[in-house]
């Protein structure tokens, strides 16, 4: 299975501008050659709105606004799977007078990726389920909560065969995937206890073959620090992204394929992204990483499952990365 994410630094509120950089980023991707390409959270409309009124007019319908239909045409021209986070408006389910009469809100927002096939059908649609403080400005919890799909991936028998007990090299066409979006990997509201692992434990009781996460995740870091350093990975973020699928890493039992896909950069009021996508196979003890993406590096990673990983960590014992060999 050939994996693809794409790192870049979008601005807030500039939509075309962000499509067109992205189009750029991905221009020597031929296609046929990766099966699955994953984006960030809020790919094309940035993260960092203060309120509901400033995101307002960068929400979209459900495979209906510019990010649906980058997706789908990017998935027929590269013939591959394509997921994206954007903001999403569902339609009003009332009429004007209901809400003005009743309190209730015209439509209901959401933090969500989508899924799309080389088709242009939704694979999968999926709404965050921990919301971080500036998605509470504007957005809703996913009523559903977590979400798993069998995608139509041809997982390499090498990696099947430690998976869901097969053996002799026997796998299917299909690859069972759960999603996630940037603040879903912490404890809900930073208040439940850090040891229940929501997302990584749900991910493992649902038997995941490939976990995808799309983030805008925050560094502490300056922007000197950052442009210091653009190539290099943010050991500390990665060190910290680790330790919340420690149940994926510790399971004894399967490895499993996780794409972070993060964004990198900065946008108003002091944001600033840790960018370190990488792309690596989880489980048995160990953590080994395909590729990874510097901490202020606009890219593309691109790997193929059937090759070795490019990297190996070694992790104490509750999955705190020690070393990088490669």
């Amino acid at each position: 299975m050939r994996v693809a994410c794409l790192q870049f630094a979008p601005e807030l509120g500039k939509v075309q501008e962000n499509i067109a950089r992205a189009n750029d980023l991905l221009k020597d991707l031929q296609p046929g050659s990766c099966d699955i390409l994953v984006l960030p959270e809020m790919a094309f409309s940035g993260y960092n709105f203060p309120s509901a009124d400033a995101i307002g007019p960068f929400l979209e319908l459900r495979g209906e606004g510019p990010s649906g239909a980058w997706a789908k045409e990017v998935a027929a021209r590269l013939q591959c799977i394509v997921t994206i986070g954007y903001p999403e408006i569902t339609p009003a389910p009332y009429l004007a007078q209901d809400v003005g009469n009743h309190g209730i809100p015209p439509s209901i927002s959401y933090n969500s990726t989508i899924t799309i096939s080389p088709k242009g059908d939704t694979l999968a649609h999926y709404r965050k389920t921990h919301l971080y403080y500036t998605d509470e400005t504007w957005a809703q919890a996913s009523a559903t909560k977590w979400l798993t799909v069998e995608l139509p991936l041809d997982l390499s028998p090498s990696l099947s065969s430690t998976n869901n007990g097969l053996e002799h090299g026997v796998h299917s066409k299909s690859t069972r995937t759960s999603f996630g979006i940037c603040m879903d990997l912490n404890p809900h509201r930073f208040e439940a206890s850090w040891t229940l692992y929501e997302l990584a434990t749900y991910a493992l009781n649902s038997n995941t073959e490939l976990l995808l996460l799309s983030m805008a995740w925050l560094t502490h870091k300056t922007s000197t620090e950052l442009d210091e350093s653009a190539a290099d990975p943010d050991i500390e973020t990665l060190s910290y992204w680790i330790e919340r699928i420690v149940p994926l890493v510790n399971n004894k039992e399967r490895r499993v394929i996780v794409v972070f896909a993060n964004r990198c950069g900065q946008e108003p009021l002091d944001a600033r992204y840790a960018g370190s996508s990488w792309i690596g196979l989880v489980g048995l003890g160990k953590v080994d990483i395909w590729d990874i993406a510097g901490r202020a590096q606009e890219t593309l990673l691109c790997i193929d499952t059937n090759q070795d990983p490019e990297y190996q960590l070694r992790t104490s014992q509750n999955g705190v990365p020690l070393s990088t060999t490669g």
